[in-house]
């Protein structure tokens, strides 16, 4: 299917926040409980924006600090946008927001853009307790948040085409339709070496998948 538009997205945020369901949700329409995410995973979905069809690459990226360090500089290169989604019923989620935002400083342009997808929703109850800092996090940043559901879908699809639709109308990207790879059989920088036969064979199996719109 051809296609007006790529861009790439680079889903991050704390570990166990819900970014491997959020793309599920998205890209397959369905929800079930995830393994954290081992190095990296990346998906494509066509949708159309003002008459347009765009293709988004989404990667997801995992949450634990020993993969993050080592896949930053990677995974970051060529990011037209990021989501950094936190737990919203967690406030050691929310304080990792922070970090998220230094990372992608210190490795893309300054004006990439940047949304916060607090996830979780649905457990209304547990939030309440996070109101206050939640929208303080929202108010001190001035990115777009969403409150999104990975379980019910709730704006997760609202999400990704505020993000699109965004990313279509920045004038540096109208006419971007190519993506440079990462290549992971070559790649020696991507993982240690305990990690990286595992890191490779999970990239391997999701390029197979990423079709799938």
């Amino acid at each position: 299917m051809s296609f007006d538009n790529l861009f790439k997205i680079v889903i991050v945020g704390a570990s166990g926040a819900g970014k491997t369901s959020l793309l599920v949700r998205f890209v397959d329409a369905t929800f079930f409980e995830q393994e954290p995410t081992i190095g990296v995973d990346f998906r494509t979905k066509d949708i159309v924006v003002d008459d347009k069809t765009i293709r988004l690459q989404i990667w997801d990226t995992a949450g634990q600090e020993r993969y993050r360090m080592t896949l930053s500089s990677s995974i970051f290169k060529n990011a037209d946008g990021f989501v950094i989604v936190f737990d919203l019923t967690s406030e050691m989620s929310l304080d990792q927001i922070n970090d998220f935002i230094y990372e992608i400083g210190q490795n893309c342009e300054p004006d990439v853009l940047i949304v916060l997808a607090g996830n979780k929703c649905d457990l209304k109850k547990e939030i309440e307790n996070l109101e206050e800092k939640i929208k303080n996090i929202s108010k001190d940043h001035e990115f777009e948040l969403f409150k999104t559901s990975a379980k019910d879908g709730t704006n997760v699809n609202e999400l990704f085409h505020f993000t699109a639709k965004t990313l279509k109308t920045n004038p540096k990207l109208k006419n971007k339709s190519n993506i440079v790879e990462i290549d992971f059989e070559n790649s020696d920088d991507i993982l240690d070496s305990d990690n990286q036969n595992d890191f490779i064979k999970k990239s391997q199996t999701i390029n197979k998948k990423t079709n799938c719109c």
